[in-house]
């Protein structure tokens, strides 16, 4: 068993989880769809830079296409070609510089007038120059290094002819640092990396610590999705150590690759910073809970006291007051105890009027029993014949409180106090007429006189040819009183018994006790009339008849 604090606050952790747990579906759901939302970005960006590198190659291309058709290429003055192209890297590029065939460079603008130029030796350049004398169309070279200037660059190659043969390779050079500062005012985000890597994975370009990692090779992961033209990778350690998502996309004009790296920590700060919120809330709610169902229970906990108080005293004679609380079922609870300890009270009550009017019966009972056995000894007769009269009437008494008991001394119908009297006294009595519901105290006054009729009856009765009389008790109800009529008229073969006590034990049963009249009673019969309010009324608190007999 806990208090009530302790279930308080339960029902508070179950009130606010179905709220944690909804906020961490949809904070989860929301970080899922920044997620997407970021490596869309990412893509976008990739595609953004591809495009403007490509934009970038394609004006050098059309720049060098342009000095290829100058007049001073047809006649072999490489000075003046070499003036022509300052004036052009005035507005794009970084070099510019002619090879034949064997490489030998015939310009540089690297290099001063007049100057003895090296060959090309570096395999990408190299490589360049062949595709452009192979094919006749403009190329673009992966990272290399320069021959004068030892220094890296990729360039964008063009055919120079001369007497419409190939003899030249012309190429505009740019340095990784100009496209470097081509990444960096493209709008990247802080703490995402662009990088530019060329068809031998080697980095030309990189948006952070450009001059630490240029030339070296791109991460293995990146190196094996080359395959496809765009796209994007996940779990990519990036050269920083960093792990990264990487989307890419291929230049259309080189085959280089732009890869944008955003970091795995930036991905998933959207759902940390959720679960960081989402936790601070729930535990604020939860402390904010829990004071709030600690202070809430010492009120709820006071109006559980107050009822305890009640109960304790439910049904005792103490007063039992309580100040009414808020809660309904509580109260609900009080209105029931207080109900209880009405009826206990009453129960009480009526069990001490019980007690009082047991033993009030009791005394009356034995004060009629003294008076009985009283009379009948001083009527006279033999011992035996004493006994069995003394018998009799104590046991018409004891048939009447057998009768009441059987009842709970609730009131008794007028028929069954008849029947009883003919089972016990063994005679044939019906009745006829209107039955009525006789008060405890009218019943043994009653059965004490049915008691002494029928012992008239079977000693004085009629006993002619035709066997003994029908006996009938008839009832009556006229202006609030009833009517009796005992036995039938008297027949030739009826003896009239002398007025012993028995009749006037009738007599004093009903007009003594019950307050009747009785306008005949003899050994033929009887007939009388009792006031209703006598037989049927409730108990008036008045002591009970027999109580009266003995006293008079």
């Amino acid at each position: 068993m806990r208090p009530i604090r302790w279930h308080l606050l339960v029902f508070a952790v179950l009130i606010l989880l179905p709220q944690i747990v909804l906020g961490a579906a949809l904070g989860s759901w929301y970080s899922t769809a920044e997620r997407h939302r970021l490596e869309d970005a990412a893509g976008t960006v990739a595609a953004a830079v591809r495009s403007q590198l490509d934009r970038e190659l394609e004006a050098m291309k059309a720049t060098l296409q342009a000095l290829a058709t100058s007049p001073n290429v047809e006649a072999g003055d490489f000075e003046a070609l070499r003036a022509q192209s300052l004036e052009l890297l005035k507005f794009r590029g970084t070099a510019i510089a002619a090879r034949d065939r064997s490489h030998q460079q015939v310009m540089n603008t690297f290099a001063a007038p007049g100057a003895k130029l090296p060959i090309s030796t570096d395999p990408a350049l190299i490589a360049a120059d062949e595709q452009v004398f192979a094919s006749g169309l403009p190329a673009v070279s992966d990272l290399y290094v320069g021959a004068v200037s030892r220094k890296p660059f990729v360039l964008v190659d063009v055919p120079l002819r001369r007497g419409g043969e190939v003899r030249y390779a012309l190429n505009m050079a740019i340095s990784p640092v100009a496209i470097r500062d081509m990444l960096l005012t493209s709008g990247v985000p802080d703490g995402w990396t662009v990088s530019v890597v060329d068809r031998a994975d080697k980095v030309i370009a990189r948006s952070k610590d450009h001059d630490t990692y240029v030339g070296q090779r791109a991460p293995a992961a990146f190196v094996e999705a080359r395959k496809e033209r765009f796209g994007r990778i996940e779990g990519v350690v990036a050269l920083d150590g960093t792990r990264v998502v990487t989307a890419y996309d291929t230049l259309d004009t080189s085959g280089w690759r732009v890869a944008v790296g955003v970091p795995e920590a930036a991905l998933a700060a959207p759902l940390r910073a959720i679960l960081l919120t989402l936790a601070a809330v729930s535990a604020v709610a939860l402390a904010s809970s829990a004071i709030l169902a600690h202070l809430y229970s010492r009120r709820l906990e006071g109006e559980v006291r107050s009822l305890q108080t009640v109960a304790t005293k439910t049904g005792l004679n103490g007063p039992v007051e309580r100040k009414r609380g808020s809660v309904t079922e509580l109260e609900a609870i009080a209105d029931a105890l207080s109900e209880a300890d009405a009826t206990l009270k009453e129960r009480d009550r009526q069990k001490d009027l019980l007690h009082a009017e047991l033993n009030h019966r009791v005394r009356n009972t034995l004060s009629v029993l003294r008076s009985v056995v009283n009379q009948t000894i001083r009527g006279g007769g033999s011992g035996e014949a004493l006994a069995v009269k003394t018998v009799g009437r104590i046991m018409a008494l004891s048939r009447a409180h057998d009768l009441l008991s059987s009842a709970e001394w609730a009131p008794v119908a007028l028929s069954e106090l008849i029947a009883r009297t003919a089972e016990q006294e063994g005679l044939a009595i019906g009745h006829e007429g209107d039955d009525v519901m006789l008060r405890p105290e009218a019943v043994p006054p009653l059965a004490q006189a049915l008691h002494e009729l029928a012992v008239n009856e079977r000693l004085h009765g009629g006993r002619g040819a035709r066997g003994a009389r029908h006996l009938t008790m008839r009832t009556c109800s006229e202006a609030g009183r009833l009517r009796f009529e005992w036995g039938s008229s008297p027949t030739e073969n009826v003896s009239l018994s002398p007025p012993g006590f028995g009749l006037r034990l009738v007599r004093l049963c009903l007009e003594r006790q019950l307050f009747g009249t009785i306008e005949r009673l003899d050994g033929s019969g009887m007939t009388a009339v009792l006031p209703l309010e006598f037989l049927v009324a409730q108990a008036s608190g008045e002591e009970p008849f027999a109580a009266r007999f003995d006293k008079s």
